[in-house]
């Protein structure tokens, strides 16, 4: 008797445990970016709105802000511990790759969503092959208090000229809102360089990258430029405590004239409802040299030890849906990067038009497995040289050195 009692109950246990083992939910993970503009009810609807659909599955959302993203992501690698998905700087995807962590994509889309990325987005498409999938794309574009300027300034040069007339820091009314703070990005440099006619790096014929130049003529009038803007009190003073979300704050306060930065700006100011009168236009150039912005892409990538990707996959159809890729690029303040997007009339707006016409002539950061590091680089030299430590000559020169040192050359 006792015997039958014992089968009977193991038989019990076993049909209780494979039921619960045959209803248990497959977990995905996905590292997602906190951009400025996307509101944390984005994510959470998202996660609520995927799993009714899918009760199979268990979505975690890791919210993650965009300062910390790359080393929080290269912590979590380390430790074995690494996402199924991951929102990335597309110029992270050859460290990535070098690690051989990530794997092409394209294997795990469907045809209907592969055919729905714009083309010319692709930048995560290395040798024909596309290891990631477009999240955002877009040039930035300058912001201007058209209550205090006249017009936005095309050149550098007269939007220096523009500034003396109206920076007031004994009123904190300042200039031009300018990051001196190290960022997981070199923004504000590179919008000076390129419009400046300059690089990070000698491009070959093969479009791969020789040494770097910073410290050449362009590399260093623009520090240069850059630095007096801070010596003359046309930037906000402490200029190195700030990092872009508290440049932006400032503008959108209302205590600068200029900031430059993504379409997100333009969701930030809509959302706090800003008293003062502003406008956008096309980043400024150097006289003499031509116009160029910054164009950035960031790419959604599949890890190659995930033990769900099938599952992964139904959340990138879920996601790049009309209906939730609208709400995002609307957020963050991105051209849409799928072509079902691309006439929606709330594109059809200023700021996204010259986000658009900058595209032909905008220049990306390198793609390249060593940038994270020479963006330190560059970075820790910018900063010195707005601390009074070294001149820009110097600063420009121990990076290029230091960077090419890296790289091996």
């Amino acid at each position: 008797m006792r015997k039958s009692l014992w089968v009977i109950c193991l038989a019990m246990f076993l049909v209780f445990g494979l039921a619960l083992m045959a209803g248990a939910a497959t977990k995905v993970r996905v590292m997602w970016a906190e951009y400025d503009g996307l509101t944390p009810e984005y994510a959470s609807n998202l996660e609520k709105a995927f799993e009714e659909k899918h009760p199979d599955i268990d979505l975690e959302i890791i919210s993650t802000p965009w300062n910390d993203m790359h080393d929080r992501l290269i912590t979590y690698i380390a430790g074995g511990n690494a996402p199924d998905l991951s929102v990335i700087g597309t110029r992270w995807l050859l460290e990535l790759m070098d690690m051989g962590v990530v794997e092409p994509i394209e294997q795990h889309l469907s045809p209907e969503l592969l055919d729905n990325i714009d083309p010319a987005l692709f930048e995560g498409k290395i040798k024909g092959v596309v290891y990631g999938l477009p999240v955002a794309a877009g040039t930035r574009v300058m912001y201007w208090r058209s209550d205090l300027l006249d017009k936005a300034p095309e050149t550098f040069e007269e939007m220096r000229t523009m500034l003396e007339k109206v920076a007031k820091p004994e009123e904190n009314f300042y200039g031009i809102a300018l990051t001196g703070q190290k960022y997981v990005e070199l923004t504000e440099f590179a919008y000076f360089l390129f419009g400046n006619d300059g690089y990070f790096f000698d491009v070959n014929e093969d479009g791969s990258y020789g040494k770097c130049i910073v410290n050449n003529e362009a590399g260093v009038s623009t520090l240069t430029f850059m630095n007096n803007l801070v010596k003359d009190n046309l930037t906000q003073p402490g200029v190195t405590a700030y990092k872009r979300d508290e440049v932006q704050n400032l503008f959108i306060s209302g205590n600068a004239a200029i900031m430059m930065t993504g379409g997100f700006g333009a969701t930030l100011l809509t959302q706090q409802n800003v008293p003062f009168k502003w406008d956008v236009a096309p980043l400024p150039h150097f006289e003499g040299k031509p116009q160029s912005s910054l164009i950035v892409t960031d790419a959604m990538v599949m890890f190659n030890d995930s033990k769900a990707k099938a599952e992964a996959s139904k959340f990138l159809d879920f996601f790049y849906s009309d209906e939730w890729r609208l709400e995002f690029d609307k957020l963050v303040g991105f051209p849409p990067v799928t072509k079902s997007l691309a006439d929606n009339e709330f594109f059809q707006t200023p700021v996204y038009k010259y986000m658009v016409d900058q595209i032909a002539g905008a220049k990306p950061w390198p793609l390249m497995a060593e940038w994270p590091e020479c963006n330190d680089l560059i970075w820790d030299n910018i900063e010195a040289t707005f601390l009074g430590q070294k001149t820009p000559q110097q600063a420009m020169d121990d990076a290029a050195a230091s960077i090419d040192a890296v790289r091996g050359f």
